[in-house]
């Protein structure tokens, strides 16, 4: 066999290094865009809640905001004089940031009033109140007067954090530069029995200052609460570009399809989600309804993802447990949202741990089980990819189990906060779940390099088998007519692929007489040329003439190879005086002068030893031609489905060779089309 061409194989592998070289430079780029995030911010910062006293706070050197959040007077319950500034408010609590309203012996509380107290330079101008963080909705006053709200009234359960909210006080609030700053803040009946932080928690901030200089401090707000959230979700979308392309490029691998599925479903929650929050939208039952579909997507696609690159079956088991965890994830989830955020007040309270933990335990399989999964795939079936998904996957799940246990932990408040935190970084906000967030988006774009270099040099290595096949069998076929003296013999090939399953044989006997096979083997590709070249290696070193002799010996030929398939074939002996002889092999019968020869019916060869092929004979008249052919003509199909047929055939049979192979190409070939025509030129 000839060594195969090197062209196919360097181009394959041009194309996968360029490839992989553009998903590496990306790479490259987002990690050092998201070091740079991490550098300090160039942007002033200010002290967090320094201890003040609400009673009396001086802001008469107002050089920069003044951070109110530290303390507060504060009642429960529900009246609109709290509002007043001349309200005396000398016997209400004093409350700090963070601490629990139990430990003011205040529990079942549905709405609180915080007010303090600020003494300004009189005649002040364009000042403002910025709130960060504010969970909860709110109403706020000064001296009196509303200056600014967020979320609906009056109050249902828990309601989302407002991230930023700036809010302009008239300038004739400050003419004698004393202000009472008034706040309702409806928290719902029995939250957590008591459990809620009085006052501001410990990432609620409220400032009191120049509204250009607070203004600064929003912009950097957003900088430092939003740019990990964007660098993310801008990450996904690059990887999901990447991963859509691949889908449309590499049709047969359904992963990457998986894949574009779960990012372009994360990306989009998340997304929505920072919308929401950066523009304090307040929840709606459409809004809850998408994100929970969205959210749903990605465990989904996750697991059909894992599924295909670890190369397992789609169980029944595991079918149930998708609709499951679809159902649980949408339609359960919610309406424990709905109750939790619009509800009564206090339903969402109650019902908040325990859809936690229900929606904790339906997605264990999931969260617990993938990783498990890859770890057990790459030591059983050494799989390459697996490890790589393995490391992303086990953090995944590990922040989202620790997170949950500080969860629990505060619920029995025994810590003060719900969750794991933030990254200690100077200048940003970033929570550990967009940690773990980012380092599955890079062990995702790896492991579309390494998986898809490794594709591209698999096609490679095959595009230059089938190429050196391709050549094998064209020399082959070139050798399968050898020089015919009495007759006129015409030969067309046409494989409908790189590499064909049809053969053929021409071999002119000492006496005179031709000898010619037509046949085709079952299978497609690479296989069925090797298949082709075994059977034409068989036919030139058989030494019979008896077209039953031949396809009995080929028969007990490929019987003794393995998985070699079946093959139909037909051969005819052709004496110079006219007369033939005619063996079939579950092949199509050949035409004479436009009609067809009918031979017995036989097994196809390499499916029984004990298979007799019985022959037929008869005489070409003058002018008659003798046609073998294979299916290719008979199954060519029309855009519109219809198939060529039987009863085109005897009418395309007088023709010659070429014009019948191009009638049925025209038509719309399906599949190789081989024609041979044999005519007496006395």
């Amino acid at each position: 066999m000839p060594r195969s061409s090197p062209v196919p194989r360097l181009q394959a592998g041009a194309a996968a290094r360029r490839l992989n070289c553009s998903l590496l430079c990306s790479l490259a780029c987002w990690l050092l865009l998201s070091a740079s995030f991490c550098l300090p911010a160039h942007a002033r910062e200010f002290d967090t809640h320094p201890p003040l006293d609400p009673h009396s706070v001086d802001g008469s050197s107002l050089g920069g905001p003044v951070d109110l959040s530290s303390t507060w007077l504060l009642q429960q319950g529900d009246d609109p004089v709290y509002a007043g500034p001349g309200l005396d408010d000398s016997h209400w609590l004093v409350v700090r940031a963070g601490r629990p309203l139990s430990s003011y012996g205040l529990k079942n509380v549905d709405v609180v009033w915080y007010r303090t107290h600020v003494h300004l330079p009189p005649h002040q101008r364009d000042l403002a109140l910025l709130f960060e963080r504010f969970v909860g909705s709110q109403q706020t006053y000064v001296n009196g007067v509303q200056v600014g709200s967020s979320g609906p009234y009056p109050s249902g359960g828990s309601l989302t954090a407002s991230s930023v909210q700036q809010l302009a006080i008239p300038d004739a609030l400050l003419a004698d530069g004393q202000l009472t700053v008034a706040i309702r803040a409806p928290i719902g009946r029995a939250s957590d029995h008591g459990g809620t932080p009085a006052a501001f928690d410990i990432p609620s901030t409220l400032l009191l200052g120049p509204a250009p200089l607070l203004a600064q401090r929003a912009s950097l707000f957003y900088f430092r609460d939003y740019t990990s959230n964007v660098t993310n979700i801008t990450f996904q979308a690059l990887v999901l570009l990447i991963a859509l392309a691949l889908a449309l490029t590499l049709r047969t691998e359904r992963e990457y399809l998986a894949l574009a599925i779960l990012l372009g479903g994360a990306a989009s929650h998340d997304a929505l989600n920072l919308w929401e929050h950066a523009r304090n939208i307040q929840p709606t039952d459409p809004l809850i309804l998408l994100q929970a579909v969205l959210g749903t997507i990605r465990p989904l696609a996750g697991l059909e993802f894992v599924r295909l690159v670890l190369g397992l079956r789609r169980t029944r088991l595991l079918a149930a447990y998708e609709w499951v965890l679809g159902f649980f994830g949408i339609v359960v989830a919610s309406l424990f949202v709905h109750l939790i955020l619009l509800g009564p007040p206090g339903a969402g309270n109650p019902l908040l741990l325990g859809g936690n933990l229900l929606f904790e335990a339906v997605s264990l399989p999931a969260s617990a089980g993938l990783p498990l999964v890859a770890l057990w795939a790459w030591w059983k079936r050494r799989n390459p990819d697996a490890l790589l998904l393995f490391v992303p996957l086990l953090i995944d799940a590990l922040v989202g189990y620790i997170s949950f246990g500080c969860y629990l932990l505060y619920r029995l408040h025994l810590i003060s906060q719900p969750g794991i935190g933030v990254v200690p970084l100077r200048s940003l906000f970033v929570g550990w779940d967009e940690v773990t967030t980012f380092i599955f988006c890079v062990a995702l774009l790896l492991f579309l390099v390494l998986r898809t270099l490794r594709i591209a040099r698999a096609r490679a290595q095959a595009v230059a088998e089938i190429a050196a096949a391709q050549t094998v069998q064209q020399v082959l076929l070139a050798r399968a007519s050898e020089p015919t003296p009495g007759f006129a013999v015409e030969s067309v090939y046409h494989p409908h692929s790189e590499v064909g399953g049809d053969f053929f044989l021409v071999s002119p006997a000492p006496d005179g007489s031709l000898t010619a096979i037509v046949g085709d083997v079952s299978g497609k590709g690479l296989l069925a040329a090797m298949r082709v070249s075994m059977i034409l290696g068989v036919l030139r070193r058989e030494d019979s003439r008896e077209p039953a002799a031949i396809l009995t010996r080929l028969n007990e030929a490929l019987l003794t190879q393995s998985e070699m398939g079946f093959t139909t074939a037909c051969c005819v002996h052709l004496h110079h005086t006219g007369h033939y002889t005619v063996a079939n092999a579950g092949h199509l019968s050949p035409y004479v002068g436009g009609v067809e020869v009918r031979t017995p019916a036989a097994l196809p060869l390499g499916l029984d030893a004990g298979q007799a092929y019985e022959t037929v004979s008869g005489t070409l008249l003058a002018g008659e031609t003798l046609v073998l052919l294979s299916d290719g003509v008979v199954e060519a199909r029309s855009r519109q489905g219809e198939l060529y047929g039987f009863d085109r055939l005897s009418a395309l049979t007088r023709r010659p060779a070429q014009e019948i192979a191009g009638t049925a190409r025209s038509f719309g070939q399906e599949d190789d089309i081989t024609v041979l025509t044999i005519a007496c030129l006395a």
